[in-house]
């Protein structure tokens, strides 16, 4: 019997043995090494997948949007990815993947996404305003940042035409800034944390601050959708587990009483590596019951529309579906969130 299940595992390639002989499904998982990225790790570290009858494998990738080719082949089942562009257009071209769950959000108090700004120009940027003709990095042109950007320039007048864009990794910022290279620079956390330590600049302006009514969704847990409608069990059991470990990253992210074993997994799956940098720094906020800014989606497409990067809009309700994060909502009941 066990060969048996075994032959089978080789022809499907989702089916896994643990030690006792139980049979698990396997799911491929896009893994980016980031803090958005926690519950994924949670549910790894703290068993909740498996107590799912789930065998989560980590695939790795050097950024989200390298994961995208190869969930839309099948070759994964779940990654999270940034709302952009790209995005959009792929989803206008019937992209075979769905949106099913928030990942991060940018949040009073709990913002990654911040703009930065050189030490020495401290006293002479005020406003927006005065960024006008400043040299200004982003990470990618595809990036979620540049509406973040882009929407900041608008609040005072201003649009991305009014600045000097150039594109340089987030590790790279640091030094630009240093060299006076650049002015100003779009950067996430740890960077913004980091730079600030070392002198190099200082969160001028969080998303927050200007992207209000909707909050900023910056990035959602995607599945590809024909697995999930051929194996709808294992993608509704997917999600209770990855929102019970959301809900621990949402208490970690807060000063909870999981924060020190929260932060334990953090530091053995993630980047950030240093135990004190996540006191100092802001996080981004993950919504622990999963909901999908729809508002937030509709009027980034409608942002970029407007700047031409995306030629036809894809329907948002179709794009999204929630019927997993309803289900896990179910099975462990509505958590409370914060309000902004």
């Amino acid at each position: 019997m066990r060969l048996g299940i075994v032959l089978l595992a080789s022809l499907l390639g989702v089916i896994s043995i643990t030690d006792s002989g139980v049979a698990q499904t396997t799911v491929r998982v896009g893994d980016v090494g980031i803090v958005a990225d926690g519950p994924f790790y949670i549910a790894l570290e703290k068993g909740y997948f498996k107590e799912r009858g789930l065998d989560v494998k980590l695939e790795t990738f050097a950024s989200a949007a390298a994961a995208m080719a190869p969930l839309s082949a099948g070759q994964l089942e779940v990654a999270g990815g940034g709302i952009s562009p790209a995005l959009f257009n792929a989803f206008a071209r019937a992209f075979p993947v769905r949106i099913v769950a928030a990942r991060s959000r940018d949040f009073p108090g709990n913002t990654a996404d911040t703009l930065i700004v050189r030490n020495d120009l401290k006293d002479q940027i005020k406003g927006f305003a005065d960024l006008k003709g400043r040299k200004i990095a982003i990470n990618a042109a595809g990036s979620p940042l540049v509406y973040m950007l882009g929407k900041m320039l608008e609040s005072d007048g201003l649009t991305l035409k009014d600045v000097d864009v150039v594109y340089l990794p987030f590790p790279d910022m640091g030094p630009a800034l240093a060299s006076k290279a650049i002015d100003a620079g779009t950067s996430v956390e740890p960077f913004v944390t980091l730079f600030q330590d070392r002198g190099h600049a200082f969160p001028w302006k969080r998303a927050s601050d200007v992207i209000k009514n909707p909050l900023f969704e910056v990035a959602a847990v995607l599945y590809n959708k024909d697995w999930a409608e051929k194996n709808p069990r294992a993608a509704r059991d997917f999600m209770v587990a990855y929102i019970r470990a959301a809900r621990d990253h949402h208490d970690a992210m807060y000063g909870g009483k999981k924060q020190a074993e929260v932060i334990d997994i953090l530091i053995k799956r993630t980047r950030v590596k240093d135990r004190a940098l996540y006191g100092r720094m802001q996080w981004g906020h993950i919504d622990p019951n999963g909901t999908v800014g729809k508002e937030s989606l509709r009027e980034q497409q409608d942002w970029y529309v407007k700047q031409g990067s995306v030629p036809k809009k894809a329907d948002i309700d179709e794009i999204v579906d929630d019927r997993y994060v309803k289900y896990a909502v179910e099975q462990l009941g509505v958590a409370p969130d914060r309000k902004p």
